[in-house]
């Protein structure tokens, strides 16, 4: 299937088959209230869209079985369920690919979120309506009780009002996201073991979805939300994270594009973000605009994180989380990727799983680009 199909892929008088997918890793309260949310979404009454819920629990436990259990019988929507034992978001996300490999669409959400009433029915209209091989939306979070005054001046927890309905974007991100079946079989192997426990492994994807020449666009109105925890709302967790998304972002680019060419636009794009910070910090301090200070720290700090990830250092995030001794580096990250790929001796040699598992969703490809 090419890139130049359009709309939702219907055989005859089939129902089109639309997968929610979401993996999770020990959170069994935000998971139970994610699904609840999700069987309480309602779709006009002539629609013809089969839902279904496929969870993907990264925990070799099996830890969410005991929320899974209370959406038995009698829910609206019908929920797939499977533990993937290694741990990295990469792995989980290729299982829920694997999963929903027959559906015609899958929707990428995260077990921290919430859906409200609507959520899905208007991400499936502009589904229809934009005949997009991907559309995205917003989200908007929930901060804590208590979290500190610059929370509300950032929009690192808020990316609503960013682009408009009907928008196209070159990338997108697997936390409130439809993805047509047409995307994942064509753009496979989808996730790379080297993002394991840093994150960015959505981010190298939707570059290579655009890149394959798939149309991405933004739908406003399909909004979610996300429960904000305690330890995202420290100014020392925005420094991080703004260095983290600046390394995903450069060694994502040189995964794509390999070459000398690619080294010379990642820094000058790095450059770019660091000057760009110190302008927005003068124009802070000059006119008094805090959201103007906070941006100049996060581009600030992307800058840096772009040019470490040109020698593939990165935060690994993730990786206190699944409590792995994987890779070099202290418990709370900071090693250099590569000593995180499964079997590669670098980022243009990494395998999207380990050898000795069997190939992810029956894909053609064993190599990433």
């Amino acid at each position: 299937m090419g890139a130049g199909w359009w709309g939702p892929i219907v055989s005859g008088a089939m129902s089109t088959s639309v997968a929610i997918a979401v993996i999770t890793f020990r959170r069994p309260a935000l998971l139970r209230g994610l699904l609840t949310s999700l069987q309480a979404q309602e779709l006009p009454a002539d629609s013809d869209y089969a839902i279904r819920i496929v969870v993907v629990d990264n925990d070799a436990d099996g830890s969410a079985a005991a929320v899974l259990e209370e959406f038995g019988a009698g829910t609206p929507y019908p929920i797939q369920s499977v533990v993937e034992p290694e741990p990295g978001i990469p792995f989980a996300r290729e299982k829920s690919v694997e999963l929903c490999w027959n559906d015609d669409a899958l929707i990428f959400v995260d077990d921290d979120e919430t859906a409200p009433a609507g959520w899905l029915g208007k991400l499936l209209h502009a589904w229809e309506s934009t005949g997009a091989d991907v559309v995205t939306g917003p989200v908007k979070g929930n901060l804590p009780p208590g979290a500190p005054p610059w929370n509300h001046y950032s929009d690192v927890h808020d990316s609503t009002g960013k682009h408009t309905t009907g928008e196209e974007l070159r990338k997108a991100y697997t936390n409130n996201t439809l993805v047509s079946r047409r995307v994942y079989h064509a753009v496979t192997p989808g996730f790379h073991p080297a993002f394991r426990y840093t994150g960015s492994s959505d981010l190298h994807f939707f570059l290579r979805v655009h890149r394959a020449g798939f149309r991405i666009v933004w739908c406003e109105e399909a909004c979610i939300a996300e429960e904000v925890p305690v330890g995202r709302t420290t100014l020392h967790w925005l420094v991080r994270r703004a260095f983290r998304s600046g390394s995903g972002d450069t060694i994502s680019r040189l995964l794509i594009r390999p070459g000398a060419i690619s080294y010379v636009l990642v820094l000058a794009y790095a450059s770019a973000r660091v000057i760009s910070a110190i302008g927005f910090a003068l124009a802070g301090l000059l006119l008094g605009r805090k959201t103007h200070l906070l941006k100049a720290v996060r581009r600030f700090f992307s800058g840096v994180g772009s040019l470490a990830g040109i020698v593939g250092i990165n935060h690994d995030e993730y990786r206190e989380r699944h409590g792995s001794g994987h890779g070099p580096g202290p418990a709370d990250g900071g090693g250099a990727v590569p000593g995180d790929l499964a079997g590669g001796d670098g980022p243009g040699a990494a395998r999207v799983a380990d050898q000795r598992r069997s190939p992810l969703a029956d894909h053609p490809d064993a190599r990433l680009p």
